[in-house]
């Protein structure tokens, strides 16, 4: 029996992928123009046939990269993870086609895209698939700020008031692994002295999120210190080469250009980006620190 050739299913179904994404953007236009006709006008939005033409082809596009996953699985015999497959789409039988609005991140995704590429990802896990395209990694790294730069209103959405980092980054990764399956918590990197943790990281962009909660100026700064120490533990790891340092703020504490300032200071390597977001909270029994 031939070997499965894992990189070429890949090239294959990344194919269907980038066809599935331009289609997604043309029906995402249409639902925008929906929405704002809804807000401002209170008129009914009429779509056009290339609406409904764009909706028929990513329900052709989906069922064809839900085949060949099937195909694959089949093939390799892993009849378990056919299975999953089934189970997790069955829910959105008839409905291939419909997508779901992130309010807190002005985003349309499809969640049965987001489950077959969660597969895929799997699948092709344990091989190098080599480097994505420019213009399709510059686009997921503005996508991926955009996301943390919503973090606020994100939770605010939610009616969640953290009370600390790990409240804040648990629903930044619930949006996250909706729009990069192949997102990661608490990922180690050895040091001889100390084993070091990406909160989250997003494995295919190789970036990974650090996430500070800050209440008080004072904490401001120590948070910044601790981002210091990061640095110095991520430094030279291979699967991480892109770093976000996100400070969330119960209060304006210090600005984005304040800490920008700290990181030019410190010489802070320019794959690190701080990030600044303001939101609701407090820290539970807070101690002066």
């Amino acid at each position: 029996m031939n070997q499965f050739d894992f990189i070429e299913f890949n090239k294959n179904l990344q194919k269907d992928f980038n066809d599935s994404a331009s289609v997604i953007q043309l029906i995402e236009n249409d639902e925008w123009q929906d929405m704002h006709s809804n807000l401002y006008n209170n008129e009914q939005y009429e779509f056009d046939d290339g609406y409904y033409s764009s909706k028929v082809r990513l329900k052709e596009i989906l069922e064809s990269i839900q085949l060949k996953l099937e195909f694959a699985y089949e093939f390799l015999g892993l009849d378990k993870m056919s299975g999953t497959l089934h189970s997790e789409l069955e829910e959105f039988k008839g409905g291939y086609e419909k997508l779901v609005f992130i309010d807190s991140v002005n985003l349309f995704y499809s969640p049965v895209e987001w489950i077959l590429k969660k597969h895929l990802s799997a699948m092709t896990s344990h091989i190098s698939l080599g480097e994505e395209s420019k213009y399709e990694t510059t686009n997921s790294q503005i996508l991926l700020e955009r996301i943390l730069d919503g973090t606020g209103k994100m939770l605010t959405d939610r009616n969640v008031e953290p009370s600390n980092e790990a409240e804040v980054r648990v629903e930044v990764y619930k949006t996250l692994i909706h729009v990069f399956p192949d997102t990661v918590r608490e990922v180690p990197i050895a040091k001889i002295s100390k084993t070091y943790k990406p909160d989250i990281g997003v494995k295919r962009l190789k970036s990974a999120i650090e996430y500070k909660f800050v209440d008080s100026e004072i904490e401001a700064k120590t948070a910044i210190g601790g981002i210091f120490e990061d640095i110095n533990g991520y430094e030279g790891s291979a699967d991480w080469t892109t770093f976000y340092a996100v400070f969330y703020m119960t209060d304006n504490f210090l600005t984005k250009y304040q800490i920008e300032e700290e990181f030019k200071l410190s010489d802070v390597p320019h794959r690190w980006k701080p990030i600044v977001v303001f939101g609701k909270g407090s820290r539970k029994n807070k101690k002066d620190i």
